[in-house]
């Protein structure tokens, strides 16, 4: 080393040129301090926040796999929940497996804490870190608010609760459970990464001072062997520019000596360019690094006279281009000699391996992600060659099976599963392997469980059948409730038979009980009306008027009476009665009780207006009694209206049909309107407006029966209007207004 630094401060200009470098470096380095370094620290705090949320979405999905199994109704809501907690609790992640996830609620009530599990179902709203902050109400509001976001915070080691450190998380909101996901990792890495970096600056610092004095010392020392390494340098300069690989020389203090012209392949720079960059200024800063401590170890090795000058250093680096980007470089170093076999340089031969550094990553990260998905299914998934021997299995066949996987790989799957020596009867992969389909199937084994097994076949580029995917579901519980559901509907449509028969036998005792009560009731009622009907025509001569009137009450009360036994005889009917659901035309029904009315009394002034096309699904005969009590009331009520009017219509309003009867009689008070559909419930005195006030409530009824709805509105001297809902004939438009026809 010192005879080649010798030689090439033998000229002048050379020395004054290293010094010039030398307080370019020192500046370049203070600026790395001042500026890069601030940079640096902020990338790896960038990088941290990337990777906590990287993680936290893995835990989601986790959750979400979950949750989807509740969907599916393959877990109940309890057992997704449980078994998404349990999971989650196990995962670990980072560097020695040491970061992990916790679960907290909306109400900051902890759920899965793994390295603290006095916190769990505990409300840590009010918990501060070491400077007083409410951290999980701050996760609880970030979550709620935001859906997801970053913090830090002071928070004690798991695995020293006496020491505290800054620590980053990332909390993420999922929604369906109401649960809050985070994880954290400790900025320690951080700081100790900025102190690494200071310490590599510092020691740049150094070493240019040292460099700088060292070359005033060599500069001072003869210049002697520049022969030889003019002829080494002249042999390997005809060697690299006839290499398609870049070729660099460097001396002991790895200074550029020689860059063959392949490097503007490499990197875009000239060989020219290339010899006045610096080593700091060709690799970024991970690389240097790893060249540093390489080198230093050579240096320890060479000063303790123990360095293989015959070993090649194989290493990948990543180096700058000249329009800023990088490079990925394969280098292959090894050490020059002089005739006396001492080092007096280092030769480098780099080969672009960017792609293949890409590809290789990109391939790692796919098959780490494909085996993450596989060994977090809920489902056993074995994948076996066409012998149906085990290459791999996920975690949960070991655990299930509470066998290691040495105990398995390689063996047949009935063999290492249930100890047979034929394959399990109804195997979904034996059919899947013989017919190249997948195939599914519900197996069933003599310790009672039952599983869904999936038989899938693996193909290769060549279409053949390599072996088969075996994915297997435990759904022994979900036979034993449909067993269970089906014998509950069995139970349950015998109680409908027995109760359905107890409610005939009860219809039939209550139309007994009606028809003798009744029976019971005219046979008195007849004997008081023709015993004072007698009495008025052989004795009325006899009494005063006031014993006439007395006498005609008794007749009137005892036709009211007869009249209300009738009344409530069609209430029991209609509410007994057996529906025959058709298609009514209840314009037609309405005209032709409209016309009996009218001959009734013929000397009224009165108007029909009866909408056209009325159509409505019932009973024929009790929409008729409904639609003649209504026709009944609104005749009864517009006898002192001239001329009197009753409108019969329908309309529509929100997607319903609304029927209605309107009349221009005297109306009634709408604070009673709720009285008028209850029996015997009279808003009028009976000497003015006769009648037993029953006709509304069988009304009602009816309309009730047939799953409608009734109600009336208007005030006294407006009229009223009676409205009511039925099933369509069919599911078309109903215009505002039918086409009319008067009567």
């Amino acid at each position: 080393m010192q005879i080649n630094l010798s030689d090439f401060l033998r000229k002048k200009e050379n020395f004054r040129l290293l010094l010039v470098v030398f307080l370019l470096l020192i500046l370049f380095v203070s600026l790395y301090l001042f500026l890069v370094l601030p940079a640096l620290r902020s990338g790896i705090y960038r990088e941290k926040e990337v990777f906590t949320s990287e993680m936290v979405d893995n835990g989601l999905a986790v959750i979400d796999h979950f949750r989807n199994l509740e969907d599916q109704g393959i877990l109940s809501a309890e057992e997704a929940k449980e078994e998404a907690a349990r999971l989650i609790r196990e995962m670990r992640y980072g560097e020695d497996d040491r970061d992990y996830f916790w679960i907290i609620d909306y109400d900051a009530t902890v759920i899965v804490h793994p390295f603290r599990p006095e916190l769990e179902k505990t409300d840590v709203s009010e918990t501060e870190d070491e400077t007083g902050f409410l951290l999980f109400r701050e996760m609880v509001r970030i979550a709620r608010e935001d859906g997801a976001g970053h913090l830090t915070y002071q928070w004690q080691y798991y695995d020293d609760s006496e020491r505290t450190g800054g620590k980053l998380s990332y909390v993420a909101a999922y929604e369906p459970w109401q649960w809050i996901v985070g994880t954290g990792i400790y900025l320690t890495d951080l700081d100790a990464a900025a102190a690494r970096h200071q310490n590599i600056a510092a020691l740049a610092l150094t070493v240019i001072f040292a460099l700088t004095v060292t070359v005033t010392y060599y500069y001072y020392r003869g210049r002697e062997k520049e022969e030889e390494l003019l002829k080494t340098e002249e042999k390997y300069r005809l060697i690299a520019e006839n290499t398609a690989d870049t070729i660099t020389l460097m001396d002991m203090d790895l200074n550029y000596i020689y860059v063959s012209p392949s490097i503007y392949n490499l990197r875009g720079f000239t060989s020219s360019e290339a010899l006045e960059r610096t080593l700091e200024q060709t690799l970024t800063p991970e690389s240097l690094c790893l060249i540093m401590e390489t080198m230093q170890r050579e240096m320890q090795l060479l000063a303790e006279g123990k360095a293989d000058f015959k070993k090649t250093l194989q290493m990948e680096l990543e180096e700058y281009k000249k329009d800023g980007s990088t490079v990925w470089v394969e280098n292959s170093l090894s050490y020059m000699k002089n005739k006396a076999g001492e080092p007096i340089g280092i030769i480098c031969v780099s080969k672009d391996i960017t792609e293949r550094k890409r590809h290789g990553e990109k391939l790692n990260k796919e098959q780490q992600e494909k085996n993450l998905i596989l060994e977090n299914l809920a489902e056993l998934v074995t994948y076996m060659d066409k012998d149906m021997r085990i290459n791999w299995a996920n975690r949960l066949v070991a655990e299930i099976h509470q066998k290691k996987p040495s105990d398995y790989i390689g063996e047949k799957c009935f063999r290492a599963w249930h100890g047979y020596t034929e394959p399990c009867p109804g195997c979904p992969v034996v059919e899947c392997l013989d017919t190249g389909r997948r195939t599914l199937n519900t197996v069933e084994y003599p310790d009672g469980s039952c599983w869904r097994v999936t038989g899938t076949p693996v193909y290769d580029q060549n279409g053949e059948i390599i072996g088969a995917l075996d994915t297997s579901l435990d759904i022994t519980e979900l036979k034993e409730t449909e067993k269970e559901l089906k014998r509950l509907n069995e139970e349950l449509e015998q109680r409908v038979r027995e109760r359905t028969a107890e409610l005939e036998k009860t219809n039939r005792e209550l139309t007994a009980f009606t028809y003798s009560v009744s029976h019971d009731l005219r046979a008195p009622l007849r004997s008081i009306g023709g015993f004072s009907e007698a009495v008025l025509e052989d004795y009325g001569e006899y009494l005063d008027d006031q014993g006439v009137d007395y006498l005609q009450r008794v007749c009137a009360s005892a036709r009211r009476m007869n009249n209300l036994i009738d009344d409530l005889l069609k209430l029991s009917r209609v509410t007994r009665q057996e529906l025959h659901r058709d298609c009514i035309n209840l314009t037609d029904m309405a005209e032709a009780y409209a016309r009996q009315l009218q001959e009734k009394d013929p000397q009224r002034r009165f108007e029909f207006v009866i909408a056209e096309g009325l159509e409505a699904v019932g009973d024929a005969a009790l929409l008729r009694i409904a639609l003649e009590n209504m026709l009944d009331n609104a005749w009864k009520f517009t006898a002192t209206s001239d001329p009197g009017r009753i409108e019969v219509g329908c309309f529509k309003k929100e997607n319903r049909t609304i029927y209605f009867i309107r009349d221009n009689g005297i109306g009634f008070d709408m604070a009673y309107a709720e009285d008028l559909f209850k029996p015997f419930r009279r808003l009028h005195p009976p000497d003015e407006y006769p009648g037993t006030g029953i006709g509304l409530s069988i009304v009602q009824r009816i309309i009730d029966r047939h799953g409608g709805r009734i109600w009336a509105e208007r005030k006294p001297g407006e009229g009223a209007s009676f409205y009511f809902t039925l099933d369509l004939c069919e599911q078309e438009d109903v215009t505002n207004e039918h086409p009319r026809r008067n009567i």
